[in-house]
């Protein structure tokens, strides 16, 4: 029985040791290669074009911090060698063809099997360097751009070769051309030719002339219309309905503009993530392009808040709870409630302004492209000029006319009870509110380009106070310039005029006047406070408003942002402003941005220029989203 019990031991004990022998012989060979391992690092030197150079040095930072050089001799030859060959492409795609590049290790070329002995007699733990020597040479420039296909469409007025990005002495950068291909494609594909394509691209570089000469082969296909449209993705929103959001109808001449909009059009009703576009590779018979429709859903319903913060103002809250898709046609109902003149040092602790909102949209009501709102609110604020309680309900129709113009139109009533200057008075407005819209501007969270044009009117009636009537107008424009090309560095603008014509200050509810300053006006002044004020310094608003910003505004990284702005602005008492009366004030700082998803984070801090008696010596501003 002893000798049993032993055999067993000795058949559990064999594959132990077998085992641990494995590990033994695995854990020595990566240790001997861990020895093996080496690290490198590559010293760049560029003589020759400036802004080549600049080009070339980040790249090689770029790809020390994704690709270091590390492994045995054999391997950082390789990764040089590579690396080479990746500077020497790049050099070429921005057309310096002459250039030379020079890699070597201890002076040896690391294309000489010397270079694998010159790394090898270093000690294993000795860091190599290698050096890289470039030589631009100068860059080569377009000599003439050739582009061939059939008369009717590569000739002009079809293509301008004016037009594109590529010209006749321009340096033969990569970029440029493949800009121009595109350019050639959209122009080509305007005129109704859906599925042209560049079947070549010729370049011929003359090394004697260092000139590139460029040629386009275009394959138009044949003339087609637009297709019908199919959706898919999509579980909450009934396609039968997106159909109506399709701006064409299968059978009109094919452009690419109209499936930019039907893009536009999906993505505007604000309930899906991605809408991906796919229009067919061949025509139906009948010439139509058939077009596919991805589509992603976004969660139905969403809870938001938002903080602000004006030194004069205090503190303000916010939260809001959306529905997107009621009812399964993308209608929205969002409920919102806010608490300001929070921490106010002028008001008492508990004195808190509030607000309680309903909105409701119903898209394409009656009519394609026309949106059907209604809203309901009850307030309480609390402002310097004034403290005002209302009920207000309003409908309206907003309806969308072109990719930038936009018109609304609606009906409005509000009760209000306001208090100034320890006096009540009470209003019964009806209000036709309108509103012109024309938007170029590329985004309306964070425009880096384009303009905004907004002419507001409406005309109110006050059925308490002898039907007085009168009316609100105001012009506003926003300018954006993008000075560095990609965003980061962009000049923003905006000026406002306001008048209030048909009416006197006396007849006209007092949260109907015009106010300036503020974060959203002239920064440095309190809010309402740069206008006509009282002996005491209480804002007493105007029936007219001018206003005028300009900020430079600076992506840093990622996530961060810097603005210097000054602002100018005021309200005036008479219809039309009179600058001989009052100057307008002057405020200008800086702020930092922080950049979100869905828009920036914003603190602004605002100096006045031309204070008077009783105007606080800075102003903090705290909120989302640009100021204009």
């Amino acid at each position: 029985m002893f000798a049993g019990k032993t055999h067993s031991m000795q058949r559990r004990t064999g594959p132990f040791w077998l085992g641990r022998l494995l590990i033994v012989t695995a854990a020595t060979l990566l240790l001997s290669d861990a020895a093996d391992a080496r690290t490198a690092g590559i010293t760049l030197k560029v003589i020759g074009d400036q802004r080549m150079a600049d080009e070339l040095k980040k790249l090689s930072e770029d790809l020390d911090k994704d690709e270091p050089l590390s492994g045995d001799s054999v391997s950082l030859l390789q990764a040089v060698q590579a690396r080479r060959a990746r500077v020497a492409s790049a050099l070429r795609s921005r057309g310096f063809y002459d250039a030379r590049v020079r890699a070597v290790v201890a002076n040896q070329p690391v294309g000489d099997p010397a270079a694998l002995d010159a790394i090898d007699s270093r000690p294993e733990s000795e860091k190599i360097n290698f050096d890289m020597d470039v030589a631009t040479g100068p860059v080569y420039r377009v000599a003439d751009v050739d582009i061939e296909g059939p008369s009717n469409v590569v000739g002009y007025p079809p293509l301008d070769l004016s037009k594109l990005a590529l010209r006749q002495g321009a340096p033969a950068d990569a970029s440029d051309i493949l800009a121009a291909e595109k350019q050639i494609l959209e122009i080509v594909r305007g005129e109704g030719y859906a599925l042209a394509a560049i079947s070549h691209r010729d370049i011929v570089v003359d090394h004697a002339t260092r000139e590139a000469h460029v040629t386009f082969v275009v394959r138009p296909g044949p003339v087609a219309t637009m297709g019908p449209v199919h959706f898919s993705g999509t579980q909450k929103i009934d396609t039968d309905y997106l159909q109506k959001r399709v701006p064409f109808q299968p059978g009109e001449p094919y452009r690419p503009e109209k499936v930019d909009a039907l893009r536009d059009r999906l993505m505007g009703l604000g309930v899906f993530s991605a809408v991906r576009i796919t229009p067919a590779d061949q025509l139906s018979p009948n010439g139509e392009l058939p077009i596919d429709v991805e589509l992603h859903d976004r969660l139905p319903r969403t809870i938001g808040f938002g903080v602000t913060y004006e030194t004069q103002l205090g503190a303000g809250v916010n939260a809001y709870w959306m529905h997107r898709n009621l009812f399964g046609e993308a209608e929205s109902l969002k409920l919102s409630a806010a608490v300001n003149n929070i921490f106010n040092g002028s008001s008492a602790f508990g004195d808190f302004g509030y607000a309680f909102k309903a909105d409701f949209r119903k898209p394409d009501w009656w009519l394609s492209g026309q949106d059907a709102t209604a809203d309901a609110a009850a307030v309480d604020q609390i402002f310097p000029a004034y403290r005002r309680k209302a009920v207000t309900v309003g409908v309206g129709l907003d309806r969308v006319l072109s990719r930038h113009w936009e018109v609304k139109v609606g009906i409005s009533t509000e009760w209000s009870q306001i208090t100034r200057f320890g006096i009540l008075n009470y209003y019964n407005l009806y209000g036709l509110p309108m509103q012109v819209l024309l938007n170029e501007a590329d985004s309306l969270v964070d425009a880096t380009h384009g303009y905004r044009i907004t002419f507001d009117l409406t005309p109110y009636v006050d059925a308490i106070n002898n039907n007085d009537i009168f009316a609100i107008a105001r012009l506003t424009g926003t300018s954006y310039i993008n000075v560095s090309g990609d965003g980061r560095s962009v000049i923003a603008a905006r000026a406002s005029l306001g008048t209030i014509p048909g009416g006197t200050n006396a007849a006209i509810p007092f949260d109907k006047l015009f106010y300036a300053g503020g974060g959203g006006s002239v920064r440095g002044f309190a809010y309402q406070s740069a206008g006509p004020r009282d002996a005491f310094n209480n804002p007493l608003g105007g029936a007219s408003l001018v206003e005028a910003n300009l900020e430079f505004r600076q992506r840093i990284g990622k996530s961060f942002g810097a603005v210097a702005f000054i602002d100018s602005g005021s309200a005036y008492s008479e219809t039309f402003p009179n600058f001989g009366d009052l100057s307008p004030r002057l405020g200008a700082g800086a702020g930092v941005r922080y950049y979100t998803s869905f828009g920036p984070a914003r603190l602004d801090v605002g100096v006045p220029l031309n204070p008077r008696p009783g105007d606080a010596p800075f102003g903090v501003y705290v909120s989302l989203g640009q100021a204009f």
